[in-house]
């Protein structure tokens, strides 16, 4: 999903651009939001029109910045920039969550507040890393976790 919207990229021209919010990158992010939206919703309402109505848990992203982004200055990531990132990161996350509630399946966000790119533990892999912005081990076993406990009791 990230990847349908170029979250990625989008976040290596912020950090090589003077500004993330410009016309061209708000409406080259729109229209993969938009493009990405209408493929998912399509799978939603595949999915819930299925026989044996599946059970499905649709991940939304996490902030992978966290509140100190200090060690992201040397990146080019500012204050303002990361701002942009997270507003975005916020409507494709508000795409996630309407279209699994409006299949009746359940959405889950996990909490990587602690363990921003900047932090003791990162739950996320840093611009060096092999995946930038994905999560590590600790970060995918978060992501785990958060999706057990939003599968109801019952039915574990």
């Amino acid at each position: 999903m990230s990847n349908d919207v170029r979250r990625a990229d989008l976040v290596k021209l912020c950090a090589t651009s003077p500004t993330c919010d410009d016309r061209a990158s708000t409406a080259y992010f729109q229209n993969r939001l938009a493009r990405f939206a209408l493929d998912y919703r399509r799978l939603m309402r595949l999915l819930a029109a299925l026989p044996q109505r599946p059970s499905v848990l649709v991940n939304e992203y996490y902030d992978p910045f966290g509140p100190d982004i200090g060690c992201l200055r040397d990146e080019g990531l500012t204050r303002q920039k990361v701002q942009v990132l997270r507003s975005r990161l916020a409507a494709l996350n508000a795409v996630l969550r309407q279209g699994a509630e409006t299949a009746c399946f359940t959405s889950v966000r996990p909490d990587f507040a602690a363990h921003g790119l900047c932090s003791a533990q990162p739950y996320v892999q840093g611009p060096a890393g092999r995946a930038p912005l994905h999560p590590t081990a600790a970060g995918a076993l978060a992501i785990a976790l958060a999706d057990q406990q939003a599968i109801p009791a019952d039915a574990r």
